[in-house]
């Protein structure tokens, strides 16, 4: 956002500098999804920065009339005017595709495919996608038009591309574990479509289907669990480009154009750059020269090569996208004339480019002990230089880790034993044996922040338990699994309480209660002694239903220390959070995980999509189910 502000006015100098056009290039359309519904204003910008333009460019051409020798200039510069133009109509298409008003009507023919045409299928194999119908391309072969035969009536005459078609194709490019990922790719897409419904308010109706629960349950998560998270990582990827991109409309309005406007944009830049050096060149001491005159120097020249460069990085992401690796994909499976070892080569070496990725794979990590007390200096001093506009960091610092594999795991082997029924902590409780005595801890009786409270009282358990009262086995894979997704919950009720089920201003309000109540520790100056003196405290009842929220840690810290075998112990801790982990991933809330993208993404994202694709969109009962 900070680049694009400064953007324009260091684009008005230059142009000041230079009297000449405006060659700039970039990829995104918005960086906050409110520029979305904002796209007229931004329109209006364009069209006035389109005046701006036009001025300068008649300005330049006054100086070029004056000049007989700079008449060659005219051409380049006024090729590239109209690129500029062309480039600005496709930045508002693309924004105004994803606006609330076009985006539901886009929408609705996915969803009502997916009622028409998917679910009617009885006999389906989630390893093979037989009977998965979900649609890679071809929506607009799906519109009701006035006075024709509803589509969902003639399915078979339908120009749509399917999962189901893909993984069918037999072609040398999609066979052998190379073809899986790019038939994942296509899968990606395809849930994507899917999950823009959730965003665009449609109900999924889909979700009650065992084809549904089968699809990720025996299919995407069959095997090797890493895979559900690429193909949900590349899903993810095809939403940001989507909302803040301009791929998406390139890809479904004109694949040609995406290829074309930079390279001749590259082209005409390094033409303008060739034809300046030799001109100067030619006439270097001519003092009616453009160049003598300092309108066409040596920064010019270089702004406009570094222009076309940037315009050939810009072909590079644009081809190296998952948007232009499903149309060659979607190209190949329905013509079998490109099923030559020519043509497979050209587009397996296309299918190579690496693409840009928003997901770093990193979970966010707040330790409540560790910051509690921590005061930014900085951001408390800028908080009051910037008249309240920068908040104060009450919290602590952020940190970060990289997700590990053990972690993907442990999730998903939960997820697999649960079948999609999830609970507060109290099934993996029951599963260890150690419901009984730690079942208090789960208390979801509360009627507001429950899940806060238990996150919180949890939390400090697993970290006096880390630090205090275990020392041994820190290296173990639970010990590692237990404390990163604790630190985890705790990031997302720290900075980002909008995901978990409670209300935030509640979250918000429990967490501040909690960090006064940290404060009023005795010799807690340092994060050994106020683990320490935490464990001296001792709660008000024998169930600690009453304690304050502190003593309630403390208390389950010292339960769970009394389980003899360590690695029951540590294993009670991984599962538990394991379970909450998918516990409050479930959400009605689709803006939220869409905002985030930009900035990278939350783990807790991709959990909420998968799920979703699952059918799984609400929490079970607190209660675990029997265990056999």
């Amino acid at each position: 956002m900070g680049i694009y502000t400064l953007s324009y006015p260091l684009v008005g100098y230059t142009i000041g500098r230079m009297q000449s056009s405006n060659c700039s290039t970039d990829s995104l359309t918005a960086c906050r999804l409110n520029d979305i519904d904002s796209w007229k204003s931004i329109y209006v910008k364009q069209l006035f920065k389109g005046f701006l333009l036009v001025y300068i460019i008649l300005k330049f051409g006054y100086y070029i009339e004056k000049d007989v020798d700079a008449d060659h200039l005219w051409y380049p510069l006024s090729a590239i005017v109209f690129l500029i133009v062309i480039k600005s109509y496709v930045m508002i298409a693309s924004m105004r595709m994803v606006s609330k008003s076009y985006l539901g009507k886009n929408v609705k023919v996915v969803a009502d495919y997916m009622q028409y045409i998917d679910n009617k299928l009885v006999t389906f194999d989630p390893v093979t996608m037989e009977g998965y119908r979900y649609m890679v391309a071809g929506e607009k072969h799906c519109v009701n038009r006035p006075g024709h035969t509803p589509w969902y009536k003639k399915p078979d005459d339908l120009k749509v591309t399917t999962v189901e078609q893909i993984w069918q194709c037999e072609g040398n490019l999609l066979i052998g574990d190379q073809g899986k990922v790019l038939k994942d790719l296509c899968l990606s897409m395809a849930l994507s479509k899917m999950l823009n419904r959730r965003f665009a308010g449609f109900k999924l109706s889909e979700a009650e289907l065992e084809k549904t629960h089968d699809f990720v349950f025996k299919g995407l998560l069959a095997g090797d669990e890493q895979r559900a998270f690429r193909v949900i990582e590349e899903e993810l990827v095809f939403h940001h480009d989507m909302y803040y991109t301009r791929y998406s409309y390139l890809y479904q309005k004109g694949r040609y154009l995406a290829l074309c406007l930079p390279v001749i944009m590259s082209t005409l830049c390094s033409w303008l750059t060739v034809t300046s050096l030799l001109d100067r060149r030619k006439n270097p001491y001519q003092k009616s020269s453009l160049f003598a005159k300092g309108e066409l120097g040596y920064p010019t020249i270089v702004t406009t090569l570094v222009v076309a460069l940037l315009e050939a990085y810009q072909l590079y992401l644009y081809m190296a996208s998952g948007w232009f690796k499903v149309a060659l994909i979607q190209s190949y499976v329905s013509a079998p004339f490109l099923h030559t070892s020519c043509s497979e080569m050209i587009i397996r070496f296309l299918l190579m480019l690496k693409a840009f990725r928003p997901w770093k794979g990193r979970l966010g990590q707040y330790c409540f002990l560790e910051n509690l007390g921590h005061k930014s200096k900085v951001m408390n001093c800028l908080h009051y230089a910037t008249l309240r506009l920068v908040d104060k960091a009450m919290k602590g610092r952020k940190k970060s880790v990289k997700l590990s594999g053990n972690v993907k795991k442990a999730i998903i082997d939960y997820l697999l034993g649960s079948n999609g029924h999830l609970t507060n902590g109290v099934t993996s409780l029951q599963r260890n044996g150690v419901h009984d005595d730690l079942a208090w801890a789960c208390d979801a009786s509360a009627t507001d922040g429950a899940v806060t409270r238990t996150i919180l009282v949890w939390h400090i358990a697993t970290t006096l338990c880390e630090h205090q009262l275990d020392q041994q086995g820190k290296e173990a894979e639970a010990v590692r699994t237990a404390s990163t997704l604790s630190k985890y919950c705790m990031h997302l009720l720290a900075f980002a309480p909008n995901f978990l089920p409670d209300h935030s201003t509640i979250s918000e309000s429990i967490l501040d209660e909690l960090i006064v109540q940290g404060k009023l520790l005795d010799g807690s100056n340092d994060f050994d002694s106020r683990c320490k003196q935490l464990l001296k405290i001792n709660t008000h009842d024998g169930d600690g239903g009453e304690a304050p929220l502190l003593a309630q840690g403390a208390q389950l810290a010292r339960q769970i220390e009394g389980i003899q075998d360590s690695k029951l112990r540590w294993k009670v801790l991984s599962d538990f959070w394991a379970e909450m982990m998918l516990y409050v991933s479930p959400s009605d809330d689709a803006r939220a995980h869409l905002e985030v993208l930009p900035r990278g993404g939350e783990f807790i994202t991709h959990l909420w999509a998968l799920l979703t694709h699952a059918g799984v969109l609400k929490r079970g009962p607190t209660e675990p189910k029997d265990v056999v």
